[in-house]
């Protein structure tokens, strides 16, 4: 008698896992629509499907569930990035075309807001100041890592460390959000200067190939940003 295979087995880790993904997804929504202060555990547990109890059992506080969420966010941005550019030393300008496209495409303006008032947060409280401090540093090695991996790994040389670059990258991002996030009528255009900062970026930060400069390619200035 022929039997089906037997399904993969949960491991309690496996489960675990599972769980916290759930929640930080629905977390994220929850987060989206009411805001860092007025999203209750209750609520974020009730879309996930648990209880308030497993909240706490898999994130210490509302605060450490929002840095998942953002880490979750870059993950998957980060994942996006590296299979849709490609890496080439000879067209340093196309790289940082393809990824200031990239990131433009996948920049979620919901999360300025709960970012701006994580931030807020910890200037007032020394503890959170503390386990934001640590996650800005957790999220910068992984940015620098990713760099190192992406750009640095396929030949490309660097002017600055891999993590002095992403940390520029990262705190300019984060300022041209805020602007597109409190100006309607500029927003478009603020998102637009994503992609004209990495071409800047890349072309002070990479090395230049056989005696090429990247910002040489091309005035960057000269086309409109969205358009390439």
């Amino acid at each position: 008698m022929m039997r089906g295979m037997p399904g993969e087995k949960l491991t309690p880790e496996r489960r675990r896992q599972m769980t916290r993904d759930a929640l930080v997804e629905a977390a994220a929504e929850v987060f989206a629509k009411k805001g860092v202060t007025g999203a209750s555990m209750e609520e974020i547990a009730a879309e996930a499907g648990f209880t308030r109890g497993a909240i706490y059992s898999n994130f210490g506080s509302k605060e450490e569930l929002l840095l998942a969420v953002m880490d979750r966010f870059i993950a998957h941005q980060l994942a996006e990035f590296a299979e849709e550019v490609v890496v080439a030393s000879e067209d340093l300008l196309g790289v940082a075309q393809s990824a200031g496209a990239v990131f433009k495409r996948t920049l979620s303006l919901e999360l300025m807001p709960l970012e701006l008032e994580l931030r807020l947060n910890a200037l007032r409280n020394p503890a959170a100041r503390r386990r934001l401090a640590e996650a800005d540093r957790r999220t910068g090695e992984i940015v620098a890592h990713f760099i190192e991996d992406q750009i640095v790994g396929q030949g490309i040389r660097l002017r600055i460390p891999p993590r002095d670059m992403g940390d520029i990258g990262r705190a300019a991002i984060q300022g041209l959000l805020q602007y597109a996030a409190t100006d309607e009528e500029g927003a478009e255009r603020y998102q637009g200067l994503v992609e004209t900062l990495f071409v800047l970026l890349a072309g002070a930060a990479f090395e230049p190939a056989e005696g090429k400069d990247p910002a040489d390619q091309e005035d960057p200035s000269s086309t409109p940003p969205g358009s390439r």
